[in-house]
């Protein structure tokens, strides 16, 4: 029997660069943000001993191998050899969003490999364990240069506030009204840059700046804006300018993010996003580490003719709020 998790991206409004072990092991960080109605798809189907190999796997290049050090995709490899995994098994992978665009898809696909073995191995593990787990292989495993939120959001879905403070991480659901959430997320375009980057690349320079505490006033304004954000999402008051108010944060951010490091950004990011501006949207930022990906900007309904127009149809992704995070699909093994 085929069994499949299902797990969601995700984008991070506020606080990014606040969840790297460098900064909050000695100082508090948070973030704001959700996981969204895009997902990576991992599918597993045991073999019988009948095939010539052990393990294949298809994602964007197929492979066969006949033991877990021939794998060559690395969060498999690693996966399976740290769980002691050798049946053989055909895996599959397949994704609604590009990888590489600041989006979390490396750890949402780490979050899913986790839960689908999980399961596949009768290991009951809840949430946190499941996000804790991803982190681990990521940042001690693969050695990793990545922070620790992508993993909470692919793991707990919707919209929440994270706060990390040494080895400590808390979840506080963001308690925003239907309405308002509608309202945000009927504003909210996801606009490709079409420049792919890996993560760990770009932020190396963020946290030799982080370790080095060149940039802990940038990352304290970041932090700042959580706090906001959380009042002005959480407010009853006006939900009509709510797209508006949360467009200039993200704005704010934006400015500050760059800071942080010279290649968070480039001139044909900047430029892209301020045609964007020039073309309906009131505000946002660039997604994930920089570098290029996805911008999030905040149109209003009434510009959003204008705005894909110009930019381009196939370049403008909408989407809605994932509330469940990583799902599993298919028969867990009983634990004995």
């Amino acid at each position: 029997m085929i069994c499949t998790t299902k797990t969601p991206l995700r984008v991070s409004l506020f606080g990014g660069g606040t969840d790297y072990p460098a900064y909050f092991q000695r100082s508090p960080g948070a973030v704001i943000g959700f996981a969204i109605d895009k997902y990576i798809y991992i599918s597993a189907l045991k073999l019988g001993g009948y095939v010539d190999y052990r393990y294949r796997l298809s994602y964007s290049k197929l492979e066969q191998a006949e033991t877990v050090d021939e794998i060559e995709h690395p969060v498999v490899r690693a996966i399976l050899k740290q769980y002691g995994w050798d049946e053989p098994t055909d895996f599959s992978i397949q994704a609604d969003m590009p990888a590489s665009a600041g989006l979390g898809s490396s750890s949402a696909f780490t979050v899913g490999f986790i839960n689908l073995m999980s399961n596949l191995m009768g290991i009951p593990r809840n949430r946190m364990e499941l996000a804790r787990e991803a982190i681990f292989t990521e940042q001690k495993l693969l050695m990793e240069n990545v922070g620790v939120q992508d993993q909470l959001h692919a793991t707990f879905g919707g919209i929440n506030r994270f706060d990390f403070s040494g080895d400590n991480y808390r979840i506080t659901p963001i308690n925003i009204s239907g309405v308002a959430l509608k309202t945000l997320t009927d504003c909210m375009v996801l606009v490709f840059t079409g420049i792919k980057r890996r993560a760990t690349q770009i932020v190396t320079q963020q946290m030799e700046n982080t370790t080095a505490r060149k940039i802990d006033g940038e990352l304290g304004d970041l932090l700042n804006l959580v706090d906001e954000a959380q009042a002005v999402l959480e407010s009853r008051d006006d939900v009509a300018m709510l797209p508006s108010r949360i467009a200039e944060m993200l704005h704010q951010s934006w400015i500050i993010k760059k800071k942080l490091a010279a290649s968070v950004t480039m001139n044909e990011i900047d430029e892209l996003y301020e045609f964007c501006r020039t073309n309906g949207a009131l505000g946002g930022k660039l997604c994930g580490a920089g570098g290029g990906g996805f911008l999030l900007m905040v149109v209003p309904p009434k510009m959003r003719a204008r705005f894909e127009k110009a930019v381009g149809p196939r370049r403008c992704v909408r989407f809605q709020i994932d509330p469940h995070g990583t799902q599993f699909f298919g028969n867990s093994v009983p634990v004995p």
